[in-house]
């Protein structure tokens, strides 16, 4: 599944072997305000996590709070003597005192749902001083320290409406600058050390042509490249499956699409069967099904392919230009042929809503 969106250990890997900048390739294809999905395994669940995207002039922009969703802090309520305070959700600059601390409202959360915490850590001075607790009434379920870890993805394990973040200081004397510390929900979803995005409408829109590099505390991974566009003339295929592999990789399953120059209806072919038994010489008909092969004619990667091998085991869905959309079904795929680094593949399917069935009544056998 992951191989519509490969992500590579070195930032070479594109330069030496995937020419996409300097030659006629077809770049992957991702929209403005979301990507294809792509999934890492960290080395620890705990680990910190950036992504930023790369452009053809490698400049580096970091887009990690793309992948944050809604805000679930509305205030925050002071505790202690210090002077820093708290408005909305804004944090305000002052001298925080030992055992001071910030409360948040409480929020609801889904058991299966990725909280993210982050605080500026050059806005705490002292900044070991203070510590992010995430509670559910008064019981810890996740926590850091500021300076040691500015944040965190956590997955809640319980259903409640009694979460609150709670933001306390322990020391002599620690300096605080306003900020605004983000709580949200978030795209990137967690099952042990794995991470994936499942394709979520990011919070940001994306521009041009990019790859991404996905950073952990101790590991990078580089994508290929991607052109961001709106796709109103290419054909969708999307990749799903209800079923997990091995319960870690994909909890509850998985998506994932890609977009392709291609179009579906160009030399669809019949496929027409007839059961009977033959009376006198004639062919008694008792069922007929009639159905159209479309095929598709497209580039593709080394990965992509490899995807879409896979994908026949789960549900193959296309969507050409027009927004028709075909359930594929009796699927062929043939081996690429490789002009370069270029690969073209022809993927035929039938559409299992466009099946004819026709059956005689058992009273005039």
């Amino acid at each position: 599944m992951n191989s519509f969106l490969d992500l590579h250990t070195s930032a070479d890997y594109r330069n030496t072997n995937r020419l996409y900048y300097k030659s006629t390739w077809e770049y992957i294809n991702a929209a403005p305000t979301y990507l294809i999905p792509f999934q890492f395994n960290v080395a620890a669940a705990t680990q910190d996590l950036t992504i930023t995207a790369i452009d053809t002039d490698d400049a580096e922009t970091d887009i990690t709070s793309y992948f944050y969703g809604a805000s679930l802090t509305t205030a925050w309520q002071k505790t202690g003597t210090g002077t820093w305070s708290s408005t909305g959700t804004r944090i305000i600059g002052g001298t925080a005192i030992d055992n001071d601390y910030q409360t948040s409202n409480t929020f609801t959360l889904t058991a299966g749902d990725v909280i993210f915490m982050g605080f500026d850590a050059t806005k705490y001075s002292s900044a070991t001083g203070f510590s992010v607790t995430l509670l559910k009434g008064v019981t810890s379920k996740a926590e850091f320290t500021i300076g040691t870890q500015e944040s965190q993805w956590y997955e809640v394990a319980e259903t409640g409406s009694d979460y609150t973040i709670q933001l306390l200081y322990e020391g002599s004397v620690g300096t605080v600058v306003t900020n605004t510390p983000d709580i949200k929900l978030s795209t990137i979803n967690i099952s042990g050390t794995y991470r994936w995005y499942d394709g979520t409408v990011l919070s940001s829109a994306l521009s041009g042509i990019l790859r991404l590099k996905v950073e952990s505390s101790t590991e990078t991974w580089y994508s290929d490249w991607i052109s961001v566009d709106t796709f109103t003339d290419k054909t969708k295929i999307k990749i799903s499956s209800s079923y997990d592999y091995g319960t870690i990789k994909y909890v509850g399953g998985y998506e994932q699409w890609m977009y392709k120059n291609a179009v579906v209806r160009r030399a669809p072919t019949a496929e027409i069967e007839i059961t009977g038994d033959k009376l006198n010489g004639e062919i008694v008909e008792e069922k007929k099904v009639a159905a159209i092969r479309y095929k598709v004619t497209m580039k593709c990667t080394e990965s992509e392919y490899e995807a879409l091998v896979h994908a026949m085991g789960g549900t193959l869905e296309i969507t050409d230009a027009t927004g028709r959309v075909f359930n594929a079904v009796n699927i062929e795929l043939t081996d690429p042929t490789w002009y370069s680094s270029n690969g073209i593949v022809e993927l035929s399917f039938v559409d299992s809503n466009n099946i004819n069935v026709w059956t005689m009544n058992n009273s005039n056998l």
